[in-house]
C-alpha cells in the first residue's frame, strides 16, 4: 500500500494544588507500507461459502521508532483464520464474517513484543440491483495476551477497539471480466491503549477469470483483516 498517515496526541498533567501542564504533538508520513503476502482456500455449498487463510506482515514499510506517525509495523507478524459468507442471489442478500488470530514477533528497533490478538470482521450487504449493494460493516479487535519486552513499566498493556460504519459496492464489466469497487468507513469506539477515529477504505478488484452466462457471481467472503 501507499498513502499518508497523520497522527496527533495531546495530554494534560495535573499536579499538586490543581496546577496543570498541557502539551500536544503531531506528525505525518507519506510512503509505502508493509507487504502482506497471503494464501487462501475457498469452497462453497449452495448459498454457503467458506474460506481459510494465512498471511504475514513483511516489515518493509516506512518506519521510524522515534516518530509518532508510521506506515509500517517495524516487525514481522503472522495471521491466520477462517471466514463464512451467506450469499443468496435470488433474494439479493449477503453477509460475511471472518475471525482470526495474529502473532507478533519482537520489534528489533525497540525490543518490544506485542501480545497475541483476536479480531472479527463482518459485513451485511443487501442488494438494490444486480450491480449495486449497500449495507454495514464492522470489526472488533481484542488483545488476548499482554505485551512483553523492554518496557516492563507498561505491564501487560493489553488493547482493544471496535468499529462500525456504512458501505456501498458496485459491479461493472472490465473487458470480459467482472470488476468491483467498494467504499466503506468505520467509526471506532471502545478503545483502550489504542488509537480511535474514522477510517475509510476504497477497494477495487477484477475477477481472475471470465464469468460464463448464467453462472452465479462468486461470494465475496469478507475481506481479510486490516
Amino acid at each position: 500500500l501507499y498513502g499518508r498517515n497523520t497522527t496527533s496526541v495531546s495530554a494534560t498533567l495535573t499536579g499538586p494544588g490543581g496546577v496543570s501542564l498541557s502539551g500536544s504533538r503531531s506528525d505525518y508520513v507519506v510512503g509505502f507500507g508493509d507487504l502482506y503476502p497471503a494464501a487462501t482456500l475457498k469452497w462453497n455449498q449452495d448459498v454457503h461459502n467458506f474460506m481459510v487463510y494465512a498471511t504475514a506482515a513483511v516489515p518493509v514499510g516506512v518506519y521510524d521508532p522515534t516518530r509518532l506517525a508510521t506506515m509500517g509495523l517495524g516487525h514481522w507478524a503472522t495471521d491466520a483464520g477462517a471466514g463464512y459468507t451467506y450469499l443468496n442471489e435470488q433474494v439479493g442478500f449477503e453477509w460475511s464474517a471472518v475471525v482470526g488470530l495474529t502473532y507478533n514477533s519482537i520489534n528489533p528497533y525497540t525490543q518490544y513484543r506485542s501480545g497475541i490478538d483476536a479480531h472479527l470482521d463482518w459485513a451485511i450487504s443487501p442488494y438494490l440491483s444486480e450491480k449495486l449493494h449497500i449495507g454495514a460493516v464492522g470489526y472488533a479487535y481484542n488483545q488476548l495476551t499482554g505485551d512483553s519486552g523492554a518496557s516492563p513499566a507498561l505491564g501487560g498493556f493489553r488493547s482493544r477497539v471496535a468499529g462500525v460504519g456504512p458501505q456501498i459496492g458496485f459491479f461493472f464489466p472490465v473487458a470480459d471480466r467482472d470488476g468491483y469497487l467498494n467504499l466503506r468507513g468505520y467509526s471506532e469506539f471502545n478503545a483502550r491503549n489504542r488509537l480511535e477515529g474514522w477510517t475509510t477504505y476504497v477497494t477495487f478488484s477484477v475477477a481472475a477469470a471470465e464469468r460464463k452466462p448464467g453462472e452465479p457471481r462468486p461470494a465475496r467472503v469478507a475481506s481479510l483483516p486490516r
